[in-house]
């Protein structure tokens, strides 16, 4: 008897012990708030801002015409240099031999040019004498005054003197092209001597040096990059939605994260007619420039826009509610369960344009009316039962 309470006690632990594991195993469904936002579509009314960069207004990569040594290198990154300062220079000693040479060549021709001048005036002479006794002789041999043997004789001496004048005319002609030819070589010399200077084409500041002393450089390698200092640009991308309302000689203002204290007045100067990329490239030149600005510093650039009649519309959702993985964008799509109040996530792939100030264009997947997610993407999942989260105003 006492072993038969012993087991009914043992009994019933357990069974108490069985029930607790089977309370604890059951999971209660967490429905989670979401903060959303309804889709609407929207235009370029008002305000508008853009990531932008400076850069120089003038940038020039600088190069050898000819191949060499650099044997002095007289800037550095950082220096400031004047209009048709030497900033380069490569050994001339093989470039200066053959200008010598050049320039021998073009002295030996343009003595050739005298002799032949000399010989062509002796010829000349000896031909004008030639004929004018070949004419004496057949006026004589015509009133039988002369044998036909004189008179042969001053023919062939006219014609002999006449084909040595010409043979004279026709060396001056090649003297004087010889010359020319050296002349030419001796400029093309001389500029290869020239062309071991590199200068600078405008005055500005070094912002790039690519060698060194003693290094050998080829023709058309960028050795330096020259950036103009004083009125820099700033270029900024801007979406196909704004484009059209983009106007040359429109104001903007401009503004550094590196220059808290001023706000900069620019105007558009150049607006791009092909897209690069996403975008259309915009040119903004300053209106008044400050020494601060470097090139290559973000800037923030802010259009005003105000034409109603020429605003395209689109689709803009905060950046939060746009995801990105392996497969491309996404966003949840929050679809309505019933009378609830409760909505299912459905992961709906998307096609977006660019980041603007309000978020980032979609340009397919979306349609208005829909509702998605406007953050907490990471703790979705497809499928999902969530609830709207509304915000307390």
């Amino acid at each position: 008897m006492k072993n038969l309470k012993i087991y009914s006690s043992i009994l019933t632990i357990t069974t108490l012990l069985f029930s607790c594991g089977e309370e604890k195993k059951e999971t209660v469904e967490v429905i989670r708030p979401v903060k959303y936002v309804e889709i609407k579509t929207s235009n370029l009314i008002g305000s508008h801002t853009y990531s932008g960069l400076a850069k120089a207004q003038e940038e020039a990569a600088l190069s050898f015409r000819v191949s060499g040594t650099i044997n002095r290198r007289l800037a550095k990154v950082g220096d400031r240099v004047k209009k048709g300062q030497t900033l380069i220079t490569l050994d001339p000693t093989d470039f200066q031999v053959s200008y010598t040479q050049s320039a021998a060549t073009e002295k030996s021709s343009i003595a050739q040019i005298k002799n032949a001048d000399a010989n062509l005036k002796s010829s000349e002479a000896n031909y004008l004498a030639a004929k004018s006794n070949y004419i004496r002789y057949e006026k004589l041999y015509e009133t039988n005054s002369v044998s036909l043997n004189e008179f042969e004789q001053s023919k062939a001496n006219y014609e002999a003197a006449l084909s040595s004048y010409n043979a004279a005319k026709s060396q001056v002609v090649a003297a004087k092209a010889q010359a020319a030819a050296s002349g030419s070589a001796t400029q093309s010399a001389e500029n290869q001597v020239s062309y071991t200077r590199l200068k600078a084409p405008f005055e500005g500041i070094i912002s790039t040096v690519n060698v060194e002393q003693n290094e050998s450089v080829s023709q058309g390698s960028t050795v330096m990059v020259l950036s103009s200092e004083k009125n820099p640009e700033i270029e900024v991308g801007i979406p196909e939605i704004g484009i059209a309302q983009v106007k040359k000689d429109q104001e903007v203002t401009v503004r550094f994260s590196v220059i808290p204290d001023k706000t900069f007045i620019g105007k558009v100067f150049e607006v791009g007619y092909s897209s690069s990329g996403s975008t259309y490239p915009v040119t903004i030149r300053l209106v008044e420039t400050d020494d601060r600005i470097r090139p290559g510093m973000p800037a923030d650039v802010t259009f005003e826009f105000s034409d109603s009649q020429n605003a395209t519309s689109a689709i803009v959702v905060p950046p939060g509610s746009v995801g990105e993985d392996d497969k491309g964008n996404f966003v949840y799509v929050l679809n309505k369960k019933g009378d609830s109040g409760d909505v299912t996530a459905k992961r709906t792939p998307v096609k977006v344009g660019p980041l603007m100030d309000k978020g980032f264009e979609v340009k397919e997947g979306l349609q208005t009316g829909q509702i998605i997610a406007a953050a907490g993407l990471n703790v979705l999942r497809d499928g999902i039962v969530v609830k709207l989260f509304h915000e307390s105003k």
